[in-house]
C-alpha cells in the first residue's frame, strides 16, 4: 500500500498532465487534413479519447516509462509511471483499492488519492463502473522514442508504399500503418511469430508473397508492401468501409464479418463499443484509433517532437538472376562485401549467407546504388559458366522421434541448436514436436553426415503395398522412407491422429483395389487421390496455432479469410475438408446425433458454406475451436512444406464452371482458391464473376 503522501504525490503529478494537456482541447485536437474531415477515414465522436490516448502514447512518453489507465475508458488516465514492475503493480493495487472503496457508495471523508480518482471519472459515475474500473486498470507502455525512430525510418519506405498504394486504387494514408504494426522496422520479428515491417503471419504471408525456407519475401519492406495492400484491398472488399478494413488486418476479415452482423451496423465506433466477441480484445478494439493517431502524429511530427531528420529514400539497382548462383561468388564477382549483399536483399534467409543454399533463379537481386556504381546487369556476365547452376541444393531433412530434443539432433549431424533454429525458422527453440520436419545445415551443398547408432540400419521393408509399424516408427517416417505423402497414409487407412501408430499396425502404402476394401476407406482414397469428391469431402484453410494461448491463436486467426469461431447461437459454417465425421470427433460425440440434430438425410449430405448446429455436452466451445483450427493449421502446413505459390491470374466464371472444377484443374486445394476469394460462395457462383487463381509450384525446383 501506498502512503497517502506518496498517493496524494502521484495524484497531484496526473492532475497536472490533465490540466496541462487535455486530452482533446480544441489547439490539441486531430488537425483537418486527412483524419476528422476525411470520408474514407471518418474519427467517430465515441473514438475521439482513444486517439488522443493513442497521441499521449506516441508523444508523451518514452519506453522507459507509460501510463496505468482504464482498459475500457481511454480518456481516463491515472498516472505516468517509470518502467518499473514493483512500482507499476503498487499503484495499480493502490488504484485497485480506491476504486472499490468508492464502489461502495462512499462519498465523504475521502483520502486525497480516493477524491482525486472521484473526480477524474466524474460526477455522474456509477458504484457498477467504479467496480468494474477496479478490474480494467491497464499497463500502456510509451512510445515516443520508438515513434521517432520510425518516422526517421520511413523516409526510406514511405514513397514506395504510398506509390503502391496508388497503382491499386487504394488512399495512400494506408502507407501510415507501419507506425502502428512495427514503427517501420523491416526486420521486426513479433512474440507470435509475425514478421517484417508489415507483421505477417508465415500462413497469411504464403497468400502474397514468397515464402519458405530459403527465402521469406516478408522480410522485404518493398515487396511486403505489395502484399500488405493487397490483404487490405481485399478486406476492404469484403466489408465496404476503411475502418472495418483497417481493423480486419488486426482481427480478420471474417472476424469483422462476424462483428458487424453481431452488432447490425458497419460504424466502427459502434462496433468498438458494442461488439463482445471473445477475440475482440484490446488490441483489435484499439486497431483504427491507433491508426488515426500514428496519422495525426506523422502529419504534425514537427509540432510534437520539433524538427525530425528522414532517411532519403534509396535507388536500387536490379537483376533478375538466370540461374542459381553462391552468395558468396556473386559478391565476389560485383566487388561487393557479403554483408552489402545481405543487407540490400533481407529476403534471403541464412542458408543462402552460409552457403547451404544458393541465390534462386529468378530471384531480384537489389543492390544500393550508392555503394554499387559499375551497371548490374553487364556485371553478372563476369560470373564464370560453372558457377551458374541449374537447380538449387537439394534440402536433406530430419523427422523428430520422441525424446529428441534440438541438442541431441545437432550434435548427431555434427552442427549446432542455433543454426538449426536459424534455418528452420523457429520461433520457440523447446517447442519442436514428433514428426516435424527439420531442414539441416549442410557443408558445402554436401549430404551431412549421420552417426547411425547400429540399430537404426536395419530398415523394415514394405510388402505387396503393405508395411508392419515397428517401435520407433512415425508417421512421417514412414512417408519419407515410402515417397507417400503423410495425408494419403492417413486417408488410406482411416487414421485421424498421425500420432496414434502401434508397433505390429499394418498400413496400406497405396489403395487397396480389391472387392474387400471398405466403403469408408475407399472414400478416404478417393479424397487422397484427389479425384471428382462430394461436398462432404470439402477442403478447408486455416492458421497455425500454437496450444490455446489465446493471445497467439488470436493474431493467426485474424489473418485468415476462414472463420473458424462458433456463432452465438452455437452454429458454425462448413469449412473445405471437413466433415461431420470431424466434428463428432473434435465435440467427442456420435456423428448420428449431429444428423439428427441437423435434420439430415446422412452424413455426406453437408454442404460447403452452410451452417450446423454442434452439440457441446462434452467439450467447450473454445477447445472445439481449438482442435478445429489445429486441423486446418496442419493441413496448411503440410501443403506449404512440398508448394509454394509464384503468382496469381484473374479468370472470368463461365456456365459450366463450378469452384470444386476449378480448384482441380489447377491442382490447388480447395481451401487455397477460398483463401484468394473470401468473398465467393461455392454453391452460388455466377457467370461473368472475376476470381483470382493461385498458381502453385512444387518447392526444390526454384
Amino acid at each position: 500500500m501506498l502512503s497517502a503522501t506518496r498517493s496524494a504525490c502521484c495524484f497531484i503529478a496526473v492532475l497536472c498532465l490533465f490540466l496541462g494537456s487535455p486530452l482533446w482541447a480544441a489547439d490539441s485536437g486531430l488537425s483537418a487534413a486527412g483524419l476528422s474531415g476525411s470520408a474514407e477515414f471518418p474519427l467517430p465522436a465515441s473514438l475521439k479519447p482513444a486517439v488522443g490516448f493513442w497521441v499521449k502514447v506516441y508523444t508523451e512518453a518514452d519506453t522507459e516509462s507509460g501510463f496505468l489507465h482504464d482498459a475500457v475508458n481511454l480518456d481516463i488516465v491515472y498516472e505516468k509511471l517509470p518502467r518499473n514492475g514493483k512500482l507499476i503493480d503498487e499503484h495499480r493495487s493502490q488504484i485497485a483499492s480506491d476504486l472499490k472503496t468508492l464502489a461502495t457508495g462512499k462519498r465523504s471523508s475521502l483520502s486525497d488519492s480516493q477524491q482525486r480518482l472521484l473526480d477524474l471519472w466524474g460526477a455522474g459515475v456509477t458504484n457498477d463502473q467504479l467496480r468494474e474500473a477496479a478490474g480494467t486498470i491497464r499497463w500502456q507502455l510509451g512510445q515516443s522514442d520508438r515513434y521517432q525512430e520510425g518516422l526517421y525510418r520511413s523516409g526510406a519506405y514511405l514513397p514506395h508504399i504510398r506509390a503502391v498504394a496508388r497503382s491499386m486504387g487504394l488512399p495512400e494514408e494506408l502507407a501510415s500503418l507501419p507506425h502502428v504494426e512495427s514503427s517501420f522496422q523491416p526486420g521486426a520479428f513479433s512474440s507470435a511469430a509475425a514478421s517484417g515491417m508489415f507483421q505477417f503471419m508465415r500462413e497469411t504471408g504464403q497468400r502474397f508473397m514468397r515464402v519458405d525456407s530459403i527465402v521469406d519475401e516478408r522480410l522485404d519492406p518493398y515487396k511486403s508492401a505489395y502484399g500488405a495492400m493487397k490483404l487490405l484491398k481485399e478486406n476492404y472488399e469484403d466489408l465496404g468501409t476503411w475502418p472495418l478494413a483497417l481493423t480486419a488486418y488486426n482481427h480478420g476479415s471474417a472476424g469483422m464479418a462476424r462483428a458487424v452482423r453481431d452488432t447490425g451496423t458497419r460504424d466502427i465506433g459502434e462496433i468498438v463499443a458494442n461488439y463482445k466477441g471473445s477475440r475482440f480484445g484490446f488490441a483489435s478494439r484499439n486497431f483504427y484509433a491507433q491508426f488515426l493517431a500514428a496519422r495525426e502524429v506523422e502529419l504534425n511530427a514537427d509540432r510534437y517532437y520539433g524538427p525530425v531528420a528522414r532517411i532519403s529514400a534509396p535507388e536500387f539497382a536490379e537483376v533478375e538472376m538466370s540461374g542459381f548462383v553462391d552468395a558468396a561468388v556473386l559478391a565476389r564477382t560485383l566487388g561487393v562485401s557479403l554483408e552489402t549483399l545481405q543487407e540490400d536483399n533481407p529476403a534471403l534467409l541464412k542458408q543462402v549467407w552460409s552457403g547451404n543454399k544458393r541465390i534462386p533463379k529468378g530471384y531480384i537481386v537489389k543492390l544500393n546504388k550508392l555503394k554499387f556504381s559499375g551497371d548490374l546487369a553487364s556485371s553478372m556476365n563476369r560470373i564464370a559458366a560453372n558457377e551458374f547452376h541449374s537447380a538449387q541444393i537439394q534440402d536433406e531433412s530430419y523427422s523428430v522421434q520422441r525424446g529428441d530434443s534440438l541438442s541431441t539432433i545437432a550434435g548427431r549431424y555434427k552442427t549446432s541448436v542455433a543454426e538449426l533454429v536459424a534455418i528452420n525458422q523457429l520461433s520457440n527453440r523447446n517447442a519442436i514436436k514428433v514428426g516435424q520436419k527439420l531442414v539441416l545445415p549442410q557443408a558445402n551443398g554436401s549430404v551431412p553426415t549421420l552417426v547411425v547408432n547400429r540399430t537404426e540400419q536395419s530398415t523394415p521393408a514394405a510388402i505387396n503395398g503393405r508395411y508392419t509399424v515397428v517401435r520407433g516408427d512415425t508417421l512421417s517416417g514412414i512417408s519419407d522412407r515410402f515417397k507417400v505423402p503423410e495425408r494419403t497414409l492417413l486417408a488410406l487407412n482411416n487414421l485421424r491422429d498421425a500420432n496414434m501408430l502401434r508397433p505390429g499396425q499394418h498400413l496400406l502404402l497405396k489403395a487397396d483395389t480389391t472387392p474387400t476394401a471398405t466403403t469408408s476407406t475407399a472414400r478416404a482414397v478417393v479424397v487422397a487421390t484427389g479425384a471428382a469428391v462430394t461436398s462432404a469431402e470439402a477442403v478447408g484453410s486455416g492458421p497455425t496455432v500454437v496450444g490455446q494461448a489465446r493471445e497467439v491463436a488470436s493474431m493467426v486467426h485474424s489473418m485468415n479469410p476462414a472463420d473458424y469461431a462458433v456463432s452465438k447461437d452455437g452454429t458454425i459454417e462448413v469449412l473445405p475438408e471437413e466433415t461431420l465425421g470431424h466434428y463428432a470427433d473434435w465435440l467427442r460425440v456420435n456423428s448420428n446425433a449431429l444428423t439428427g440434430l441437423n435434420g439430415l438425410k446422412s452424413e455426406n449430405s453437408v454442404q460447403i458454406g452452410s451452417r450446423l448446429q454442434l452439440d457441446f455436452s462434452k467439450v467447450d466451445q473454445a477447445r472445439f475451436e481449438t482442435r478445429r483450427q489445429q486441423f486446418h493449421s496442419n493441413l496448411q502446413e503440410q501443403y506449404f512444406s512440398a508448394w509454394r505459390i509464384s503468382e496469381t491470374t484473374d479468370y472470368r466464371i463461365r456456365q459450366s464452371d463450378s469452384v470444386a472444377g476449378l480448384a482441380r484443374i489447377n491442382d490447388i486445394p480447395m481451401w487455397l482458391f477460398r483463401q484468394y476469394n473470401p468473398g465467393i460462395n461455392p454453391a452460388r457462383i455466377q457467370a461473368g464473376q472475376t476470381v483470382v487463381i493461385p498458381k502453385v509450384v512444387r518447392l526444390g525446383g526454384q
